[in-house]
Parts: C-alpha cells; structure tokens; sequence
C-alpha cells in the first residue's frame, strides 16, 4: 500500500509542477501582450521579442502565442509601413522629395498595405484575446 501512496503523492506533485508552469507561461503571454498593447507606436516594434521569448511547452500556451503573434506582427508591418508614408510627406513638404519620384507615387499604395494589415492585426487580436481569455478560465 505504501509505495502505491508514494506513486500517488508523485504524480499529483508532478501534475501540480506542470499546471504551475502552463500557468506561468499562460501569465507571462498575457503580461507580453499587454506591455504590446500599452505601449506607444514608436515602441511597439521593441515589444514583439519579449512575445516571441515567452516560454511556451503547454499546448495551449504555444497556440496563444501563434494567436496573438498573428495580431501583433500585421500590425507592427502596418505601423512601419505608416511611418514611411510619415517621412515621406515631411520630405514633400520640406521640399527633399519631388511630387511626382516613384517614393511619392508609391505612398497611396503604402497606406492600402498598411489598412489591410492593421484590419488583419485587429481581427488576429480578438482571437489572441480570446485565447488568453481560455487560458485564464482554465487556471
């Protein structure tokens, strides 16, 4: 009887460790993803690795991740492709870029790209949302 007690005193240690470190990844995801959300456009970009360095060996840890990297990436591309359209218009104004360079005619183009991908980020954003949200319901 003993050594089936130990057995049974092993494995519910062992079940507690791995529901303690899906919940601290599961933690860790929501803290990244939210440091992404607060943070200014400039900044942005600098909060995509800590994302992508979040520890995921839970199943469900790593799909959140996939869902919410598929929000975040799109909309770090739109944000980068609006910048360039940004300095582009201030090198128009100031004079440094002509009306009518291939730079210029390409900027309506950039914005298309960069509506599509912020669309793209948002809708990838209400999935990881919900990810994170099943991931808190399981703890």
């Amino acid at each position: 009887m003993r050594p089936l007690a130990i057995a049974l005193v092993g494995a519910v240690a062992l079940l507690a460790g791995c529901e303690s470190a899906r919940d601290r990844e599961a933690a860790s995801l929501a803290t990244a993803v939210e440091r992404f959300r607060q943070a200014d456009n400039l900044e942005r970009p600098q909060r995509v690795e800590p994302v992508k360095a979040v520890a995921c060996t839970a199943p469900e840890v790593c799909a959140a991740k996939a869902a919410c990297l598929k929000g975040i990436e799109p909309t770090v591309k739109a944000l980068a492709l609006k910048a360039e359209v940004e300095r582009g218009l201030a090198d128009l104004k100031s004079g440094t870029l002509a009306p009518d360079s291939p730079e210029a005619a390409a900027m309506p183009k950039k914005l298309d790209e960069a509506e599509a991908l912020l669309k793209e980020g948002k809708a990838a954003m209400d999935r990881c949302d919900q990810a994170l949200g099943d991931l808190r319901l399981r703890r």
